[in-house]
């Protein structure tokens, strides 16, 4: 029996003959929380949508809990819950008008779990939508989503538009929230710390590529930035294979390479330099790496 939540089948999307999307293969097991990552205009936000059936693709398939993703039925759309980037509620309803009519469409309602909620967020239920704040929006959407007990949970930039404060107490709930067995998670963001804190595996887009798919601690294992220093001038071509991206200033180096082994290792050794010196990387720092024009792509188990 496959595991796999959510799966992405040789994906391709074009707008207006761009190619936006361009044979995209992942998938996302059951438990794992997947952080979702590219540059404005990557086509995270096209991807969520083909996903979710708002979008169709031009070529390839994607599933959603075992479901084809154009065809959901409303059982398995009642066991996924959305965080849109935006938070685009009903502007004009009262908080608990919108929530009744949440609730009334929902297939199952978890009542003690969104009290809870609400009074986390301090959420008044006598306010119009549009008078709430960005951030008290956020709270709301994501409230909304978790109250039907989602077995997976689609967060599209969530935390876009908040304030630190606002931001750290969405992040918190969401790592309370996947702390519950068995949830399933694929978490979009800008914001590359927070994914950093909770996302198990991570994927880049770029170029229309994926070019990063691996469990998030694999990736910053494989991903190495060295400071090499040689005797003489540098060598122009050190004949590594996958290097992200090379800079030479007279006998100094710094070179980034993606998936680092014993092999590379071995034959930057033969090139005899005087140091080599390794550089830490955040997820930042890599991400920024490998969606340079040009970089590797890579991939783990």
């Amino acid at each position: 029996m496959n595991d796999d939540v959510i799966r992405v089948e040789n994906l391709v999307k074009y707008f207006d003959g761009r190619c936006v999307l361009d044979g995209i293969n992942f998938s996302v097991p059951k438990g794992c929380i997947y952080g979702l990552l590219g540059r404005n205009g990557a086509g995270k936000t096209t991807m969520i949508r083909i996903l979710l059936g708002l979008e169709p693709a031009t070529r390839g398939r994607t599933f959603l809990l075992g479901a084809e993703s154009m065809n959901l039925p409303p059982k398995i759309r009642g066991k996924i819950g959305t965080v849109a980037e935006g938070h685009n509620l009903i502007q004009n309803y009262r908080v608990g008008r919108l929530i009744k009519l949440c609730k009334d469409l929902s297939l199952q309602w978890n009542d003690k779990f969104f009290s809870h909620l609400i009074e986390t967020f301090h959420l008044p239920t006598d306010r119009r939508v549009r008078e709430l704040s960005v951030g008290m929006r956020a709270q709301l959407n994501l409230a909304l989503a978790l109250a039907t007990d989602p077995e997976l949970l689609i967060l599209d930039d969530p935390t876009l538009g908040l304030d630190t404060v606002a931001r750290r107490q969405f992040i918190e709930l969401a790592i309370e929230i996947i702390q519950k067995q068995g949830r399933t998670i694929l978490f979009s963001s800008h914001i590359l710390s927070d994914v950093e804190r909770i996302a198990d595996r991570v994927g880049i887009l770029a170029a229309g590529k994926l070019v990063v798919d691996c469990p998030l601690e694999q990736l910053k294992q494989r991903v190495k930035k060295l400071r090499v220093i040689f005797d003489e001038s540098a060598p122009a071509n050190l004949y590594l294979t996958e290097i992200v991206n090379q800079q030479i200033d007279g006998r100094e180096m710094v070179i980034t390479v993606a998936n680092w082994n014993e092999q590379k290792q071995a034959l930057l050794e033969t090139f005899k330099p005087s140091s080599c010196i390794d550089i830490p990387m955040s997820l930042e720092d890599i991400f920024i790496e490998c969606t340079r024009p040009v970089g590797a792509s890579f991939k783990g188990g």
